[in-house]
């Protein structure tokens, strides 16, 4: 049997589109230390057709995974539901939140590289990250990914593109799914 008990309060889950970009912490106002059961309202009155909420909910039934974003997708959270646990953090375009020396979605990508020598594109996973890796991660934009691969290979001057997709992952779940030597981790 299945039965859910509708709240009378706390429908909504705020985003903050300023936040800061923090690795290891979080964005959006969202933080790795919460799990299923801080949105837990929030869902459970989203499942009862309660629209007052400025966000949308999916279940990945592959993966089991449960997506949480602002409606205009500014914002996604996803949330492993074997252990509850936020695994990873994206922005784009609408977010206004800056990493810490004042980059964000719109940087061009060769301000950043020209800023944080620990910033290069890693050829195992075809984004940008850090060495030692903090769980920061800059989505190359599929047209510029061969260009990408080609510069890093080659050594050459990577192409200029404005930041459209960054990333934040769970050091615990990277360390699991990435064990194979693609990232470089603190010893």
């Amino acid at each position: 049997m299945k039965a859910i008990n509708r709240f009378e309060n706390g429908s909504s889950i705020e985003f903050d589109l300023t936040a800061p970009i923090i690795p290891l912490v979080g964005l959006g106002g969202c933080f790795f230390a919460q799990t299923i059961k801080d949105f837990r309202r929030a869902l459970t009155n989203k499942s009862f057709g309660d629209e007052s909420g400025n966000f949308y909910y999916s279940l990945d039934e592959k993966y089991f995974f449960l997506t949480i974003g602002a409606k205009n997708k500014e914002i996604e959270i996803e949330i492993d539901l074997f252990t509850g646990k936020i695994n990873s953090m994206i922005c784009r375009k609408g977010y206004l939140g800056k990493l810490e020396n004042e980059f964000g979605i719109g940087t061009s990508i060769k301000t950043i590289l020209a800023r944080d020598g620990n910033l290069s594109f890693n050829l195992d996973t075809d984004w940008f990250d850090r060495a030692p890796f903090d769980g920061l991660i800059i989505y190359v934009p599929p047209i510029f990914k061969d260009k990408c691969v080609d510069a890093a290979v080659m050594g050459t001057d990577y192409p200029d593109f404005d930041i459209e997709v960054i990333g934040l992952i769970d050091l615990d779940f990277a360390k699991e799914h990435f064990q194979d030597g693609q990232l470089t981790f603190q010893v």
